[in-house]
């Protein structure tokens, strides 16, 4: 009989994060709250500026100028409802086909706009900005800056051609500047030149729509940087929202983590008997009293998110190596390696794994307390029917990597074949994009935008479609039936994630604690990618100290592989997510020893000295962004990341390096 010392931990569910994210999930189907940061020129028969806020609220929709300023013009600014069903109503009369209607034909006698030339379209958009005389530079600086010019080139061209210079003449005379042509040399017929001027115009337009629709300077230039240049206003839009949804939700699920510093935590331990290799732990006999270690990093206020770069190549690949894994013959995209050598590069090897997009400040922070190791970006697309945007820093190998197989889905279709006869061609998802655990108003949601679908009886304009293609991508829903939606079950994220079948299901777990359990785990094929590096290492059985396990990604990744896995020492404060790591232990048979700790606030120099002995060291040392099913997640948000946690990781790693005579 083994004794065991369990931790017993008292979280409450903050059930207040399913209401706050229903008001938030059903603002996202009304019109966008805005705050222009560029005045509108007043024309002769555009709307005042009193209604300067609707207008900018339907162009955001998707709904032309022309046409807002007419509908405006008509009817005012105080019935929002009657220009909404007024727009509405043109936009399905114009899908349809009709060219004539009594309630608006009049409106576009003179609007023919299709002789319009692309400058004279971008004159346009240039004259709706009239920026004020005190702030003319830094506006044109920030629209400049966003086409990925210096700040260098930037002041060059105001000290050039002034101050108060068009926009057009700062472009050109930049995009000369570069070229090593004297200005105005674009005008000679420059194909280059030319095709690279009219990109920097279009990712200009785009700014200036994105910022008309009331998203911040910061908000757009991270879309932008992180998206290419010839992304789309909508998809650049949706990425936006998304970010903001997402981390609206994650804010009122957590708490922050200013409130946990220097708070100390008492562990009550008791004796429970154990069955098979499987073993709790809880590091000391002793009830003690811990303090936590200290915020360590800078804030990162206004930093922009990471560029994470393309997603690795999936090119050509061979036949099978064995059962397990396909060899991968084109190369894929690591970071930079170059100090990853001599001691850095031998066992044990580390990976730390990050899956919520932070600050590139901050992964620039992470890398000096880990051997300031170059971090590795991918996104999880390349593997799976999961659109992610995740970053590893590790000194594992980087050569003859593979991927493992059988592979998941790598498409919303593959993994869900079922809603192929209901999914409509103008649903051009492929991929889910966030994992979301509220599951208040979803179905009242789901039932709004059928009736919608249904409404249109076929004939869906196109501002409603984005409405519904948006709502479909923040809240993870499917198509279940003819002109019927529904969200993603467990099981079904549990198939695109990479994990078992019912992985998740406890008997004590609802589906949104099912949900918020898989919120941060690891794509598992992805990691295992990275891992399989190790099969040919450790082909009798590898050592592992999982750091923040979560639900078992890294445990089921090197499974998947076939590396057996000789122990385990498993990091999880959650007791849900112990019990999802213990049963699938003990489902899939291992034969090795499975030892849950509760908490590494308490895993000291000594246990971590007394571990190395009994296992004669470790081979893996894995961690990764720390979650809790029911609650008790920290999160600094303005690092978007649990920074104290991170530095318990590094501390760990570096003193298990100490103890088998590494630095």
């Amino acid at each position: 009989m083994v004794m065991a010392t369990v931790k017993v931990e008292d979280q409450a569910e903050d059930g207040g994060a399913d209401a706050d994210a229903r008001g938030l999930r059903e603002s996202a189907l009304d019109p966008l709250p805005v705050s222009v940061h560029a005045s509108l020129k007043e024309e002769e028969g555009q709307p005042s500026s009193s209604s300067g806020k609707l207008r900018s609220q339907f162009i955001g929709m998707g709904f032309s100028s022309k046409l807002v300023d007419k509908v405006l013009q008509r009817h005012g600014d105080d019935d929002s409802n009657t220009i909404l069903e007024s727009l509405l109503s043109y936009s399905d009369l114009q899908q349809s086909g009709s060219e004539s209607s009594d309630s608006f034909g009049s409106f576009f006698d003179n609007d023919n706009e299709e002789n319009n030339s692309p400058s004279e379209s971008r004159k346009g958009i240039y004259q709706d900005i009239k920026p004020e005389l005190d702030s003319f530079s830094e506006k044109w600086s920030f629209l400049l800056r966003t086409m990925n010019f210096s700040q260098q080139e930037v002041d060059l061209a105001f000290k050039q051609l002034g101050d108060e210079a068009p926009l057009e003449q700062l472009v050109d005379f930049i995009v000369s500047a570069q070229s090593g042509v004297p200005s105005g040399g674009l005008q000679t017929g420059d194909a280059t030149n030319e095709g690279k001027t009219e990109l920097l115009y279009g990712v200009m337009e785009k700014t200036l729509s994105l910022l008309q629709m009331g998203f911040t300077e910061e908000e757009v230039s991270s879309a932008i940087d992180n998206f290419d240049q010839r992304a789309t206003v909508q998809e650049l839009a949706d990425s936006i929202l998304a970010r903001r949804i997402a981390n609206s939700i994650e804010q009122k699920e957590i708490k922050v983590e200013s409130d946990f510093l220097d708070e100390a935590e008492t562990d009550y331990s008791s004796y429970q008997p154990s069955y098979s290799d499987v073993s709790y732990y809880d590091d000391d006999n002793n009830n003690t009293r811990v303090k936590r270690a200290k915020h360590i990093f800078i804030d990162d206020i206004g930093a922009s998110s990471s560029h994470l770069g393309d997603p690795w190549s999936m090119g050509q690949r061979a036949g099978t190596n064995d059962m397990s894994v396909k060899v991968e013959l084109e190369a894929m995209t690591p970071g930079r390696r170059a100090n990853v050598q001599g001691d850095l590069a031998k066992p044990p090897f580390f990976l730390y794994g990050n899956v919520v997009e932070v600050p590139k400040d901050t992964w620039h922070q992470l890398k000096q307390f880990l051997y300031n190791v170059e971090p590795e970006f991918v996104n999880s697309q390349s593997f799976s029917a999961l659109t992610r945007r995740e970053g590893y820093i590790h000194n594992l190998p980087v050569e003859k990597r593979s991927v493992v197989v059988p592979k998941s889905p790598m498409t919303i279709e593959e993994a869900l074949p079922f809603t192929r006869q209901w999914w409509p061609s103008w649903d051009t998802r492929k991929h889910i994009s966030v994992i979301t655990t509220e599951a208040a108003g979803i179905e009242q949601t789901c039932e709004r935008l059928g009736g919608m679908v249904r409404e249109s009886r076929g004939v869906l304009s196109q501002a409603r479609q984005m409405q519904i293609i948006h709502q479909c991508r923040v809240s993870n829903l499917i198509w279940v039936g003819r002109d019927r939606l529904g969200p993603l079950e467990p099981r079904q994220v549990e198939k695109i994630l990479g994990y078992p079948y019912n992985h998740t299901n406890l008997f004590e777990l609802n589906q949104p604690d099912r949900l918020a359990a898989m919120k941060y785990a690891f794509q598992t094929d992805t990691l295992s990618y990275l891992l399989s590096v190790l099969k040919g290492k450790y082909q009798d059985g590898i050592r592992v100290l999982s750091i923040y396990s979560g639900i078992g990604g890294a445990e089921v990744a090197l499974h998947r592989l076939g590396i057996p896995l000789k122990c385990v020492i498993s990091v999880e404060e959650s007791e849900v997510n112990r019990k999802i790591l213990r049963r699938w232990w003990l489902k899939t048979e291992q034969t090795g020893v499975l030892r849950q700790h509760a908490g590494i606030w308490k895993l000291k120099t000594h246990v971590i000295e007394d571990l190395v002995k009994e296992f004669g060291g470790f081979d893996l040392i894995i961690g990764g962004n720390y979650t809790s099913c029911k609650g008790g997640t920290t999160v600094n948000t303005t690092m978007g990341m649990d920074s104290n946690r991170f530095y318990e990781y590094n501390r760990v790693v570096k003193r298990v390096r100490t103890a088998v005579g590494l630095s």
